[in-house]
C-alpha cells in the first residue's frame, strides 16, 4: 500500500460516499427510533400475546402426551418445563421493551446542534475513519475511539463527539501523525461496492419505516394492522384456554 501526502479527486469521493452511507445508516437508526416510539407499545402488546399463545399451545401439547401414556398432569411440572422452553421468546421481549423505553427517552437535537454534529463527524472521518486511514488500522486506541464516535453520531450526542474530537486530536498530535493520506488500491471496486450498499440500506428496514412515518394514511394502516393483530391473538389464546381446560390438571403436586 503506498503512502502520499496528496490526494487525488477519487479519493476525496471515496471520503464522501462513506460518509453518505453512514448518514443512511443514521437516518435509518432515527426513523428505527420513532417507529418505536409510534408503534412500540402495540407492538410489544402484539408480541405478549404471542407468546402467551405459543405457552399455551406447548402446555397443550405437553398435556396430551402425559394423558396419552396415562400419567397425571401437574401443574408445577408443567409450568417449569414451559419457562425452560419459553426462555428465548421471555429474552426477546425484555430486549423489546426495553428498547421502546430507550427510544421513548430519546431527546430531541436542535437543528444547529445537528449541523455541529455532521460537522465535527465529517472532519473526524477525514482524519481516522478506518476505510481511509488505513495506516492506523492497527491502532487499538483509535479502533475504540472510532466505535464510540460512531455511537455518538448515531445518536446525536453532541457533548461526546466535541470530547472525542479532541481526544482525537491529542493522540494524533502525540504519535507525531501529519495527516499522511494514503493511495487505496482497487479503489474503484471499493466505491462501487459502497454504492452497493447503500442502495441496499435505502431498500431494506429499518431505512424504509419513513414511508410508514411520512405517510398517515400508511401510519393509520400499520395502527390498524397491529390492533387486528392483537384482537386475533387475543381470541385465539381464549380457544386455547377452551382446550387446556379439557385437560384434568392437578393444581398441586402431591
Amino acid at each position: 500500500m503506498e503512502i502520499i501526502k496528496t490526494k487525488d479527486s477519487r479519493m476525496t469521493d471515496y471520503e464522501n460516499i462513506l460518509m453518505r452511507k453512514d448518514a443512511l445508516m443514521k437516518e435509518g437508526e432515527q426513523y428505527y427510533l420513532e417507529y418505536i416510539r409510534r408503534f412500540g407499545d402495540l407492538i410489544n402488546d402484539v408480541f405478549k400475546m404471542k407468546i402467551e399463545c405459543i405457552a399455551k399451545k406447548k402446555k397443550i401439547s405437553y398435556c396430551q402426551a402425559r394423558a396419552n401414556k396415562g400419567l397425571p398432569i401437574h401443574e408445577d411440572e408443567m409450568n417449569r418445563y414451559i419457562d425452560s422452553t419459553m426462555a428465548e421468546y421471555y429474552d426477546q421481549l425484555e430486549t423489546m421493551l426495553a428498547n421502546a423505553s430507550a427510544a421513548k427517552e430519546g431527546k430531541t437535537v436542535s437543528y444547529a446542534d445537528v449541523l455541529k454534529i455532521k460537522e465535527i463527524y465529517r472532519y473526524l472521518v477525514k482524519l481516522i475513519h478506518p476505510d481511509v486511514r488505513l495506516d492506523l488500522a492497527d491502532d487499538q486506541y483509535m479502533k475504540k475511539i472510532w466505535v464510540q464516535i460512531v455511537s455518538a453520531y448515531n445518536f446525536n450526542r453532541l457533548d461526546d463527539l466535541e470530547e472525542l474530537k479532541f481526544k482525537v486530536e491529542s493522540y494524533l498530535q502525540n504519535i507525531g501523525d501529519q495527516n499522511i493520506e494514503i493511495i487505496i488500491s482497487d479503489l474503484e471496486e471499493k466505491i462501487q461496492k459502497i454504492q452497493e450498499e447503500i442502495m441496499h440500506i435505502m431498500d431494506s428496514l429499518p431505512y424504509l419505516y419513513h414511508l410508514i412515518l411520512d405517510s398517515e394514511t400508511e401510519s393509520n394502516n400499520r395502527k390498524k394492522e397491529l390492533q387486528e393483530e392483537l384482537q386475533n391473538y387475543s381470541e385465539y389464546s381464549l380457544q386455547l384456554d377452551e382446550v387446556l381446560h379439557a385437560f384434568q390438571i392437578e393444581r398441586y403436586m402431591s
